[in-house]
C-alpha cells in the first residue's frame, strides 16, 4: 500500500514536471489537485499562488498555537505554555545580548520573524506540503519587511536629521561634506538594495537546495525500492538542522542590522530620551 502511494506521488511529480518544467521539489496537494483537475479555475488559482497559501497556513498555525498557550495562563506553565515561554525567554536573552536592555522592545518582531521563518522552512518536510521559503518571492517579502522595520527604528531612534547624517556617512569637515552625495548613493544602494537581496537570496538558495535534495532522494526510493531509505532519513535530519540554522542566521542578521542603525553613545553622549529614562529609573 505504501509503495503504491509513493509510486503514485512519483508519477504525479513526473506529470507536473512535464507540464511545468523539470520538477525540483516534492509535489504538494495544491499541485496535485491542479494536475488532476486541469480545467478547475479554483485549483489552478491556488496552485499559482501556492506560496502565499502555505505562508498563510503557517501564520495561522503559529497564531492558533500561541493563542492556545496564552489562554492557559497557568502560574506553573505546562505543555504548550511551557514551550512558548521557554522559546520566548531564549529569544529575549539572545536579542538583549546583542542590543542591550532596550533590545526587549524588538523581541516581539524578531521573535515572530524567527519562528515564522523556521516553520516555513520546516513545512516542506510534511508530506503534500511545501516550504514557502523555497521561493524567492517569499524570502524577498520577508527581507523587505525586515529592512522597513530596521529603518523605521532608525528614524524613530535617531530622528530624521540624524538618520540622514547616518546615511551620509556622518560627514566631518569639508571633505566629508563634499562626499555626501557619493556616500548617500553608496549607503542607499547597500542598505536598501544589497541588504534585502543578501537576506532573501541566502534563505531562498538554502531552502530550495534542501527541497531539491529531498526530491532526489525520494526519486531514488521509488527507483530502487526503498534501498536508499536510510539516506532519505539522514537527509531529513540534515534539512531539520539546516532549516533551524537558516532561521537563526536570518534572526542574527536582522538583529545586527537593528544594532547598526540605532544611535550609539559616541554619536549622542547623553543617549536617547528612552535611555535617559532607563538610567533615571536605575538610579
Amino acid at each position: 500500500m505504501e509503495e503504491h502511494t509513493v509510486a503514485s506521488l512519483a508519477q504525479t511529480a513526473h506529470a507536473v514536471a512535464q507540464s511545468h518544467g523539470e520538477a525540483h521539489e516534492l509535489p504538494n496537494f495544491l499541485s496535485i489537485l491542479a494536475q488532476l483537475f486541469p480545467d478547475c479555475a479554483i485549483f489552478n488559482f491556488f496552485h499559482r499562488w501556492e506560496n502565499v497559501v502555505f505562508s498563510v497556513l503557517v501564520a495561522g498555525f503559529i497564531s492558533w498555537r500561541a493563542i492556545v498557550a496564552a489562554r492557559s495562563g497557568q502560574f506553573i506553565p505546562k505543555g504548550a505554555q511551557n514551550v512558548w515561554e521557554t522559546v520566548t525567554e531564549g529569544l529575549t536573552s539572545f536579542v538583549t545580548g546583542i542590543l542591550g536592555p532596550r533590545g526587549i522592545e524588538h523581541v516581539p518582531f524578531l521573535g515572530t520573524l524567527f519562528i515564522y521563518v523556521l516553520f516555513n522552512n520546516w513545512l516542506g518536510l510534511i508530506p503534500l506540503m511545501k516550504s514557502p521559503t523555497s521561493a524567492w518571492s517569499t524570502t524577498i517579502a520577508l527581507a523587505l519587511v525586515t529592512i522597513t522595520y530596521v529603518h523605521t527604528i532608525g528614524i524613530r531612534e535617531q530622528g530624521f536629521f540624524n538618520y540622514l547624517k547616518h546615511m551620509a556617512g556622518n560627514p566631518q569637515g569639508a571633505v566629508g561634506l563634499a562626499l555626501i552625495p557619493l556616500m548617500l548613493i553608496i549607503n542607499i544602494a547597500v542598505e536598501y538594495l544589497a541588504v534585502p537581496l543578501s537576506l532573501s537570496l541566502r534563505l531562498f538558495a538554502n531552502i530550495s537546495s534542501e527541497d531539491r535534495l529531498l526530491h532526489k532522494f525520494a526519486e531514488l526510493n521509488v527507483m530502487y525500492k526503498f534501498l536508499p531509505f536510510f539516506f532519505q532519513l539522514f537527509a531529513n535530519i540534515l534539512v531539520i538542522i539546516f532549516s533551524l540554522v537558516q532561521a537563526f542566521v536570518f534572526l542574527l542578521l536582522s538583529t545586527v542590522y537593528i544594532s547598526l542603525i540605532m544611535p550609539h553613545e559616541d554619536h549622542n553622549p547623553k543617549g536617547t530620551p528612552q535611555d535617559q529614562k532607563l538610567k533615571a529609573i536605575h538610579h
